[in-house]
């Protein structure tokens, strides 16, 4: 497998606190099955600014350390950016990182429940520059986890998704669990990851076991699309490649309906 959203780096915002939890996380990533790991640490959130160069330093510095305690991981530099006015100025002037430095796809964070004004604005100014913009965990976004098909929307401009593991595993609740296999049937999900940001808990191990789950939902051939063939396309700057969708138009009437009866409920 191939994590493409991890806070591996140590001390350089939210995830791992110093070079003990680095080595842990990295250590428990190996042993799930991991073999490389796309390093997105937080910027323009307005908490953490990580810039593309001080984000390259770190990953060479983290990699040659990993090595020298021979764990048998590979870092790739990427991050995670918020959605913010000033993020395609940064993008274009190379301040802001693509995934893997390829200036291809960009992992773009929404706050936890809202979509703001100007977003699908954004959103637009990424794709007219080739970019492409990949979601990060939408289902942990109150506004699309309840906004029907606006994250299909954006999938339908070109946008792409990314899963968290442990939401498919029910981990933040089955509702949860419930929406991420709904909208994995419908094609809208192009990739899983661990978001990993401890050595325990939000760990990078839980990719494996998401990666279980998802291949009991849709079988291992989608599973691994999501963990490997399409994590490696974002290393070498392919476009990603989309599952089938699975649910007839009645299924999905029928789950929209139910959906809004239980939220009235």
């Amino acid at each position: 497998m191939i994590d493409c959203h991890c806070h591996l780096l140590p001390g350089i915002d939210d995830g791992a606190h110093g070079w003990e939890d680095t080595l842990a996380m990295a250590q428990a990533a190996v042993a799930a099955g991991t073999t490389a790991i796309l390093c997105t640490p937080h910027h323009l959130n307005g908490v953490y600014e990580n810039t593309a160069e001080d984000i390259r330093s770190a990953v060479r510095e983290t990699g040659q350390r990993l090595q020298d305690a021979g764990v048998a991981l590979t870092l790739h530099p990427g991050s995670e950016l918020h959605l913010v006015p000033e993020l395609p100025a940064q993008l274009r002037d190379g301040t802001a990182l693509t995934y893997n430095d390829r200036g291809k796809a960009a992992l773009v964070e929404l706050p936890k429940s809202t979509v703001p004004m100007g977003t699908e604005t954004i959103l637009e100014q990424l794709l007219y520059r080739g970019i492409t913009p990949v979601i990060a965990h939408p289902e942990r976004n109150a506004a699309l986890a309840n906004g029907g098909e606006r994250l299909g929307e954006w999938i339908g401009w070109g946008c792409k998704a990314q899963l968290t593991a442990q939401s498919c595993r029910g981990d933040f609740g089955e509702r949860l669990a419930g929406l991420s296999r709904h909208w994995l049937e419908r094609g809208w999900i192009h990739l899983l990851a661990s978001d990993a940001h401890r050595p325990r808990g939000r760990s990078p191990d839980k990719l494996a076991a998401g990666r279980e789950i998802v291949a009991e939902w849709l079988g291992d051939e989608a599973a691994t699309l999501l963990t490997l063939t399409n994590p490696q396309r974002l290393l070498d700057g392919e476009p990603l490649e989309s599952l089938p969708a699975r649910v007839s138009a009645a299924r999905v009437r029928k789950r929209s309906f139910l959906g809004r009866l239980w939220r009235r409920r």
